[in-house]
């Protein structure tokens, strides 16, 4: 069994259990040595456990705070 398959197992087994997304990102994916291209994979697997309503939520605040961010830099040149 590969390591990206452990990481894999142990994402679903924390999820279906009820875990947030975040603990799972913060304690397993980003501490891990793994690749940024196999922690990628493993952010969006985990992330497909997350509610879609959550998720577009979720995508929402990300695009209001960097159209924000965009606009306050367009502002100051």
């Amino acid at each position: 069994m590969t390591t990206l398959t452990e990481f894999q197992r142990a994402i679903e087994d924390r999820m279906r259990r009820g875990e947030s997304f975040s603990s799972v990102e913060d304690e397993l994916i980003e501490p891990s040595r793994l690749s940024d291209e196999a922690k990628s994979a493993l952010w969006l697997y985990a992330w497909s456990f997350v509610d879609s309503h959550a998720q577009r939520r979720e995508a929402y605040a990300h695009i209001i705070q960097i159209a924000g961010s965009a606009e306050v830099g367009a502002a100051a040149t």
